[in-house]
């Protein structure tokens, strides 16, 4: 939605949700690459925060007034203040960003402060080796009542018909944190190896994945063949190196504090999903929907079995 000078105080300073503006021109080619980018965002944010474009041409006071020297800018706004901004073409999951920045810096009602948990909310990571069924548990975590951190670029596909549920800036965890402000409250994906980045001035929920060794190496070689990716490792070589990862991992894992884990095995969430579920459940302080959780086990998705 495009607002002028005379609606930005209203629509942006004086809102009591989280803004982002998509300062832009017209003759600008990135402006007009972003634009489904902006308005596909603007559907789904739109029960928890506000999307608005603003012409710098048609509304050069606005543009002066925020020092946009740069199309396409976006800066997300809080309580009338500008907290956050980027310049140039970005992914959904980047904008996302800047939304997020925006709602952890509006301002608290007295009614909210008397909810609000110390130190934050806890952050929930689901984690395991490749094909262990983490996309699966993101799924039944979101349906339970928990949010999932996702950009969704990854989009579904015939291994993943559910989606992903990946958010590209945890690859980057080891040199840049700034993103698991965004993620209080949430559940976010991450490979194994990249929980030791985890920072630990903060306590994390984690879901790791366990599965049958011998059924992961079908369903990757079966993924692998039909993206085409040739498999030149032998399985017993991968099977070892899984091995000794694993032992590695959880001599580890003993001294560190900030991870409260859970070892989860796919094989007993399809045999056995209430009492699973119910587990889960306990460990992460009794706040799931269990019974839509426990229909979001889908048997069908068990394809490679374990002789």
């Amino acid at each position: 939605m495009e607002i002028r000078d005379n609606d930005f105080s209203e629509m942006v300073l004086q809102s009591d949700r989280p803004v982002l503006v998509d300062f832009w021109a017209s003759w600008c080619p990135p402006c007009k690459m972003m634009q489904p980018v902006v308005d596909k965002l603007s559907l789904k944010v739109g029960d928890w925060a506000d999307v608005f474009s603003v012409n710098i041409d048609r509304c050069p006071g606005l543009a002066s007034q925020f020092q946009v020297s740069g199309v396409p800018t976006f800066i997300s706004y809080a309580g009338g203040q500008a907290v956050d901004r980027r310049t140039g073409a970005l992914t959904e999951g980047q904008l996302l960003n800047l939304l997020y920045s925006a709602r952890d810096k509006m301002p608290v009602t007295a009614s909210e402060a008397l909810t609000q948990p110390e130190g934050g909310e806890k952050i929930t990571i689901v984690s395991g080796l490749p094909r262990s069924g983490t996309s699966m548990m993101m799924r039944m975590l979101e349906a339970g009542g928990i949010p999932a951190l996702t950009d969704q670029q990854r989009t579904p596909d015939a291994d993943n018909p559910n989606g992903y549920y990946e958010f590209e800036d945890v690859k980057s965890l080891a040199n840049d944190t700034g993103w698991l402000a965004n993620a209080s409250g949430k559940a976010v994906k991450m490979v194994y190896s990249l929980l030791k980045h985890l920072p630990n001035d903060r306590e994390y929920q984690v879901i790791f994945m366990r599965r049958n060794v011998d059924e992961i190496l079908q369903s990757q070689k079966k993924m692998l063949e039909r993206n085409g990716i040739p498999t030149e490792i032998p399985d017993a070589t991968m099977k070892m190196l899984f091995d000794r990862e694993l032992r590695q991992f959880y001599s580890w894992l003993p001294e560190q504090t900030h991870l409260k884990l859970i070892n989860v095995s796919y094989n007993d969430l399809l045999s056995s999903p209430a009492s699973t579920v119910h587990q889960i459940n306990r460990h992460l302080g009794d706040c799931l929907n269990t019974d839509i959780m426990i229909q979001m086990v889908d048997p069908t998705l068990y394809r490679h079995r374990a002789a």
